[in-house]
């Protein structure tokens, strides 16, 4: 029945231009994000009512960025030697395995295992998606990568929505056997879509000695990396605003529920900006696919940090409205900044895609899992308030810096 959606990727001239692997992979990505955010804006919440403190919910966010983050090069040797939709569907189907594992109960080993196999799921999926995304022709890599990132936000305009009400009927076992007839069917259309789509398992088997093909490939990446200081400050700048991006993930709604907003308005919250985001983004995307990387990048960090700067500073009185545009612009800013990014990594590294996708999704894991730990802590220490000023007022002026560096790519 999905396919119904292949004859109309390109259906109105005024959208972004989607080639058809662009268009492949941002559907699968949003019905990934689809059957996960149904039960995922809760999450935090759900930790809460059952016992969790504010610090072993940034610990759980941790564990699972960092299994990902190690992960990540463990599924960098294997995509040299798999097809990339084949391990991409492995990934996706992990998800369906871990609602299966949290529909077992709450036995903590049981939690604590399904974390672990969220992340080696991730993983799979991220490295590969990117990967063939950098692979694919496209005339704007920003552009393409604009659409992929664009995927949570759609998703999200709906399926809190509708978890909330299975949650409501159900419980969460409702919603977690709906996120897994979703994962496991959408695994079974990423493999049939995406196959023709990437590179065929014939040309990745190629490789005789695919460890030491590893081995040289990263070793050509870290002298392009040593070779560059400039390229090791933007690397900086995208970790850290990437760390401020893990505190947003994993507090924001306790940061919500602090300031005395009920689930409803939460769940309204954040439907009405995933709805609102669609056309502004449309926009967006038509704009960043006429700049160059750097500028992408720099822009996004200095919208990120002066945004969480203002939260910082207004926390105390911010209402519902004023938080909307805000988190508006942040969202745009960060879909920017994360396009600039993986189109900037894709071209940097253009003769070791397979590492720059796995450099792109270790720093995308490893930055928000350092952001859970020092959210964590540095909430319980001084607040919402102070850890959002601080964080702030350092991304922006790592942005104003980038802005004004010379590139080489």
């Amino acid at each position: 029945m999905l396919g119904i959606f292949e004859n109309h990727h390109n259906l109105y001239s005024w959208f972004p231009k989607m080639e058809k692997t662009t268009f492949d992979v941002s559907l699968v990505h949003f019905l990934l994000m689809f059957g996960f955010k149904i039960f995922s804006l809760y999450y935090p919440l759900f930790l809460i009512s059952n016992g969790f403190s504010i610090l072993n919910v940034g610990s759980i966010y941790l564990l699972t960025y960092s299994v990902i983050a190690v992960s990540s090069i463990i599924i960098n040797y294997y995509i040299h030697k798999l097809n990339p939709s084949k391990v991409a569907s492995y990934g996706i189907a992990g998800y369906g395995i871990f609602a299966l594992l949290m529909l077992l109960g709450s036995n903590i080993y049981v939690f604590y295992f399904a974390q672990i196999v969220l992340g080696i799921s991730a993983a799979a999926w991220l490295v590969s998606l990117r990967l063939i995304l950098m692979k694919s022709k496209t005339d704007s890599k920003s552009r393409s990568f604009g659409w992929f990132y664009s995927m949570p936000h759609y998703a999200s305009a709906i399926a809190p929505l509708i978890g909330g009400v299975i949650i409501l009927k159900f419980g969460f076992v409702g919603v977690f056997v709906l996120s897994v007839l979703i994962q496991f069917a959408n695994a079974i259309y990423a493999y049939k879509r995406l196959n023709g789509n990437s590179l065929s398992s014939e040309k990745r088997i190629s490789y005789k000695l695919p460890v030491k093909s590893l081995k040289k490939n990263y070793i050509k990446v870290f002298r392009i990396i040593k070779s560059d200081g400039t390229f090791v400050m933007i690397l900086m700048s995208i970790l850290t605003v990437l760390i401020l991006g893990g505190i947003y993930r994993a507090f924001f709604v306790l940061f919500m529920e602090d300031l005395s907003f009920s689930e409803t308005d939460i769940i309204r919250f954040i439907s009405v900006i995933s709805v609102m985001y669609l056309p502004l983004s449309i926009l967006l995307i038509k704009i960043i696919e006429k700049l160059r990387n750097k500028k992408i990048i720099s822009g996004g960090i200095i919208i990120e940090g002066t945004v969480t700067i203002i939260l910082g500073i207004f926390a105390s009185v911010m209402n519902l409205f004023g938080l909307f545009v805000l988190m508006m612009i942040d969202s745009l800013g960060a879909m920017a900044f994360a396009s600039g990014k993986s189109s900037y990594l894709s071209k940097k590294f253009k003769d070791c895609q397979e590492e720059a996708s796995t450099i792109d999704t270790i720093l995308t894991t490893l930055g928000p899992a350092i952001g859970a730990l020092i959210g964590g802590i540095a909430i319980s220490h001084i607040g919402f308030q102070n850890t959002f000023l601080f964080g702030g007022i350092t991304v922006f002026l790592l942005g104003v810096v980038s802005w004004f560096l010379k590139v080489k790519t």
